[in-house]
């Protein structure tokens, strides 16, 4: 695969001055061999609400490590030793290379091998969650749609793939629109953006915005105690600067954006909740883990039902439906550039 290098002078301010900053720390580091940036900005794909993601090759076999900072923007660093290069995220650009370790590790991937991999993973988390949804519809339908979305984050990846392009998590559903648009597929979009609840829930999004926000404040110090959630809350005390730097961008750059994250990031928490009960794997009746019990696990959940809410009960049997047939669709785009489904799977 090609590697390019970042132009860091060519960087809008203040991405240009806090790279420099932080790479200029690291480089100070007897144990740093390799840096890059990974990214939209990498990638140049820049917008308001972009972060920097500072990926560091150290020496030896340390278990890799993630760091989130919000900092004037956010800035997240990701550790990998000499053994795990080869994680290295695939839209990584070398910054400070001198050994070429990172350089060459690079120049040995194709783009098509990264993709396959990429769609099997997400494919199997799909296939798990659409099994829950089905075996738990008919007596639990809100549970049924929390696995339907929770699993059709990674569909909205992988329809994006199969075109070619990149997904980005918190912009899935306006690059989904863009790639779905380049190959004439505008009825994947629609039938996608309805798994959450679009178009009605466009005009839910104050309230939604609103429902992560408190939500965040109400659980984040319990994870960050429990030392159990994603880095970002283990990491960082409180909620507020996260909040500013990586979601209200979204709100303000696409709204169904907002939509999308909202009910992704809800049951992306829950799995962590769900390990600080001793419940290990997410299991199908979503709510019965919090039968009788109080605190912020139950407000996060409690605030979750309202969400689920505003999509009709009665269409979740159908939902379903579209989510079983978009994995079948997903399939056929992907086989025809970088998979036989029916050999991998």
């Amino acid at each position: 695969m090609r590697v390019l290098s970042v132009y860091v002078n060519s960087l809008p301010s203040p991405y240009r001055e806090i790279l420099e900053r932080e790479v200029e720390k690291l480089k100070k580091w007897s144990d740093v061999l390799a840096i890059g940036l990974a990214g939209s900005i990498s990638r140049g794909d820049f917008w308001h609400g972009a972060d920097l993601d500072i990926e560091v090759v150290l020496r030896g076999d340390k278990p890799k490590s993630l760091e989130n900072t919000e900092q004037e923007i956010s800035v997240d660093f990701a550790y990998f030793s000499e053994s795990q290069i080869e994680d290295i995220p695939h839209d990584t650009r070398p910054i400070y290379d001198p050994m070429l370790i990172l350089t060459r590790t690079l120049k040995k991937r194709t783009k098509k091998q990264l993709w396959r991999a990429m769609i099997r993973r997400n494919t199997n988390v799909i296939e798990a969650c659409l099994k829950k949804a089905r075996s738990t519809l008919q007596g639990d339908p809100y549970s049924a749609l929390c696995h339907i979305q929770h699993g059709c984050a990674g569909l909205g990846s992988n329809l994006i793939l199969a075109t070619g392009s990149v997904p980005s998590v918190r912009r899935m559903i306006s690059k989904l629109e863009a790639a779905m648009s380049s190959v004439k597929r505008s009825d994947l979009f629609n039938d996608y953006i309805s798994l959450y609840g679009m178009p009605d829930t466009l005009e839910k999004t104050d309230f939604l915005c609103e429902q992560l926000k408190q939500g965040y404040r109400e659980v984040w110090v319990y994870m960050n105690k429990k030392a159990v959630g994603p880095s970002y809350m283990v990491q960082q005390p409180r909620s507020k600067a996260w909040f500013r730097n990586r979601i209200q961008p979204i709100f303000e750059h696409d709204k169904r954006d907002l939509v999308w994250i909202v009910f992704i990031e809800y049951p992306f928490i829950l799995r962590f909740i769900f390990n600080t009960m001793g419940v290990d794997d997410f299991p199908e009746r979503v709510f019965e883990p919090f039968t009788n019990l109080s605190g912020p696990p139950t407000h996060w959940i409690n605030r979750y039902r309202r969400i689920l809410n505003l999509v009709p009960k009665g269409s979740v049997p159908e939902l379903l439906s579209t989510a079983e047939e978009l994995n079948a669709e997903v399939k056929k785009l992907a086989g025809k550039k970088y998979m036989n489904f029916e050999t991998v799977f």
